[in-house]
């Protein structure tokens, strides 16, 4: 969900992007996002955070995805990362993300009900980020 307290550190959402956090430290901010690819192309899509609306230094990865293996058939990547972020009390951050041609895109896949020998399949979120308090800042 978009808010959430654990251990009394609370972590909000302002939807669509910015997640903010109400306590000083040092916070492990990880991710998974399922990319497709319907270009004949090889493409690129960089990731990277930034906190207060600059630029983090240093925080940005660079994925590569194949080009689709025909027609129909679109080539998938799921890009994760692992990125440690000093806040301070009311600061937000936010993972941006650009891919080098339009035909590249996040995608989520829908929950999949049990038919034969199918079994249940929950759905897929195009992105699964997760920040988890580590420490206070040190002085």
């Amino acid at each position: 969900s978009a808010s959430q307290t654990v251990s009394s550190t609370t972590i909000t959402g302002d939807l669509p992007s910015k997640i903010q956090v109400s306590q000083d430290g040092l916070y492990n901010v990880q991710f998974s996002a399922q990319f497709i690819n319907t270009t004949n192309d090889v493409q690129d899509i960089n990731i990277w955070f930034r906190k207060n609306g600059t630029d983090v230094a240093g925080s940005n990865s660079q994925f590569g995805i194949k080009a689709r293996k025909s027609t129909g058939s679109a080539s998938r990547l799921i890009a994760a990362m692992n990125f440690y972020l000093e806040l301070a009390e009311n600061d937000y951050f936010e993972m941006m993300w650009r891919v080098s041609d339009s035909g590249v895109s996040m995608e989520q896949f829908p929950a999949v009900t049990a038919s034969g020998s199918t079994p249940d399949i929950p759905a897929t979120p195009s992105i699964i980020l997760t920040v988890t308090f580590v420490s206070n800042r040190s002085a």
